[in-house]
Parts: structure tokens; sequence; C-alpha cells
């Protein structure tokens, strides 16, 4: 048995001190080509200065092991290393193709995506082998060069490629050219990629692309089945319940949402959502729970104020929309509704404090104009009311209850 078999036998048994033993023998007394094979196995198992050893010996007649030095250099972060092994390798080497790639490979990983293409391409003017076409695909993917992406992918065959990479061609052309706004392509291809093999972040896409594309009733199948597959997967919840509340699927909307919530209590986007389904369903204590949850929650609170004072005005809850007054708003929506309930309150000089305050910022809102112009009228400030009835008529010209009011 020679040396490098039985320091693999040892090895196996978990015995590195005689793994060691035979190694270093192994060094001196094996054939070149049992020691390059060991080498590639101690490469493959992770024992990777004992590999190196082996590459560096046999280096000067194998300039071919530069590839598998530079590979080791990469995984021990020592990058300038692995740039001197792969340029010792000639343009005119029958390896320099492996030797563009693993520089391909090192450049990505260190963040330089732009000069890992220039040498993809490089490789592909040397060859048209498949993996090679797939990583410059997959590097103008990364880059955001789809329409590049796309006709590189549609060179491949997607069954290959997948066993191969466990990469659905499909998928990435058809995320692809939704990146573009080709959303029909896109439906296209991702549904072809599904049809092949189920993924849940592939359902998700097109699902959502779906959703956004209005065609909610497609939208909600593929939603349906995300959620028997893999009601864990992460996010779904919230866009899922938009899909079905579009439907007119409110209980189901609902329910989809309070499952979201359960994963996280602490979704902000989800209370909302659950705040305002609660209220369509007739229920306004839920909606001003999950208010009020979000309030104790959220960082930046406009929203969820401007909802609050929307809901307590819708409830006649006045002096609730008032006391809203103490937080530090700057939504020119709920600023209106402070005037709305004063208005309602019969307290109409503070209400017309707020409209004067936001007259420039809502100058092109009609029915903010119409309740600024009544007010005015109520107040006696005819000329004003006159000016702002104007205004209005400017927006909605056709309006003939305001033609009749400026004309009084």
């Amino acid at each position: 048995m020679l040396n490098s078999e039985k320091m693999i036998a040892s090895l196996d048994q978990q015995d590195l001190e005689h793994a060691d033993k035979y190694f270093k023998r192994a060094l001196v007394e094996d054939d070149t080509e049992t020691l390059l094979s060991l080498a590639q196995y101690l490469e493959s198992i992770g024992f990777l200065p004992q590999a190196k050893e082996i590459y560096l010996q046999e280096r000067e007649n194998y300039p071919e092991v530069n590839i598998n030095l530079a590979q080791i250099a990469a995984e021990d972060d020592d990058i300038e290393e692995a740039f001197l092994y792969l340029d010792a390798i000639d343009s005119d080497d029958e390896n320099y193709l492996s030797a563009l790639l693993v520089m391909a490979d090192i450049y990505d990983m260190e963040g330089l995506s732009d000069v890992a293409r220039e040498k993809m391409v490089e490789a592909s003017q040397i060859s048209d082998e498949p993996l090679v076409i797939f990583g410059l695909a997959e590097l103008d993917y990364q880059l955001g060069n789809f329409d590049q992406a796309i006709q590189e992918y549609a060179q491949l065959d997607n069954r290959d490629i997948s066993e191969t990479t466990g990469v659905s061609t499909y998928q990435r052309i058809g995320h692809s050219y939704a990146s573009l706004g080709k959303f029909e392509a896109a439906i296209e291809f991702l549904e072809k990629a599904i049809e092949i093999e189920y993924e849940d972040a592939t359902v998700f896409e097109l699902a959502t692309i779906l959703y956004d594309q209005n065609e909610f009733q497609k939208a909600n199948l593929y939603f349906k089945q995300l959620d028997t597959m893999n009601p864990d997967f992460e996010g779904y919840e919230y866009i899922y319940a938009l899909s079905l509340h579009a439907e007119h699927q409110l209980e189901e909307a609902l329910r989809l949402v309070q499952q979201g919530l359960s994963k996280n209590e602490f979704d902000i986007q989800l209370l909302l959502l659950a705040s305002q389904l609660s209220y369509e369903n007739h229920n306004p204590k839920a909606a001003e729970s999950y208010l009020l949850t979000a309030k104790d929650l959220a960082e930046d609170l406009e929203e969820v104020l401007m909802r609050l004072s929307n809901l307590y005005l819708e409830e006649g809850r006045y002096e609730e929309v008032l006391a809203l007054e103490d937080e530090d708003i700057d939504n020119l929506l709920t600023k209106w509704n402070f005037a709305k309930a004063y208005q309602a309150l019969d307290e109409d000089e503070k209400a017309l404090v707020y409209y004067q305050a936001l007259t420039q910022d809502l100058k092109d809102n009609p029915e903010f104009l119409q309740d600024y112009t009544y007010l005015l009228r109520e107040l006696g400030y005819r000329e004003t009311a006159r000016e702002v009835a104007q205004q209005y008529l400017r927006l909605v010209p056709d309006d003939l209850n305001m033609a009749a009011f400026l004309e009084d």
C-alpha cells in the first residue's frame, strides 16, 4: 500500500498522528501522479496546508497546480498571493481558461464585480462551455445588466444548468424581465420555473408581480399555494392580504394579517393594515387597538397619528382628535383633521388658524378649498371666501353649487 493510501486510511480512522507520518513519507517516496491525487483529495476535505505543500513541491513541472494554489490562497484570504500564482499561467497556456474563471471568482468575492465580468467576457471568448456562459450571465444579473443577462441565460439549457448549479435560468430570466418592467414576459418565465420545480421565493415573486399588475385572482392562487406549502415563509402575509382585499375577501385578508402578526407582533405595516381591515369589518374598537399598539412601537408616528385622527373624526370623538395636538406632527392631513374637529365643536376661529396655515400646501386640494370657503363665509370673511372659491372653481370648473355660491 502506498504512503498516500495509508494516510487516507489513517484520516478515515481519525488517526492524525499516523496520517502525518505517512504524509511526510509520501512527499519523499510516492510518485508524482499519486501525490497530485492525494493533494486533490486533501484539498477537497479541507486539509489545505498539506495540499499546498504537495502543489508547491510539484509546481515547477506541473504549472496547472498554480490554480489550486491560488484557490487555497484565496481561502486563506491571501488575495495577493492568489494572483501571484494565477499570473504564472500565460495566456497561451491550456489552463488559462481555468485561471480566468478563478480570477473572476476572486474579484467577485472581493466586491469587484465589474472586473470579474471583464475576466468572464475574456473567458467566453475562449470557450462557449455552458458554465462559462452561465458565470457571465450571473455577473450581468448581479450587476443589473438584465438585457445582457437574458441573452446569456437564453443560450443555456435550463434543466442542465439547474442540475449542475441549482439555479433556474427561467427564474433568472423572469426576474430580469420584471426588473426591466416587462411584466408579461416575466410572468411567463416565472410560471415556467414553477412548473418545473416549486420554489417559495419564485412563487412569492410571481404572485407579487401579478398583484402589481392587478391580476388579483391569479395572484391569490399563487399566494394560496405559498400559504399552503410554507406558511413560515417570511413576509408574504401583508401583500397577500392586500390582494385578497382587492378581491373583496375581507375576512380572509384579516386572517392573513393576524397570522402575520402572530409571527411578528411588532410589524407596523401589518398593524396599520389590521386596523384598516378591522374598521372596514365594522370593528372600530379593534381598529383603534391596533393603532394604539402601533403608536407605542413606531419610530415615525406620522402615519399612525393620521389614521388615529381619521378614526376619531369618523367616530365623532372630536376631543380625542384634539388630544393628539400634543404630539409633534408635520402631517398636513392630520392638521386638517384638527381643523375639522374644531369646526365640529363650533370653535371656528381655532379651525381658521389651521386652515390659514395649511392654505399654501393644500391649495390644489379641492375638498380642502371647499371646506375653507364655507368656513370663511361662516366667519364673515367674504372677500377671502370669494378668492378661495375662485381658486376651487379653477380646479373643479363644473361644480354648479360652488358657482352658485360664488354668484351669491
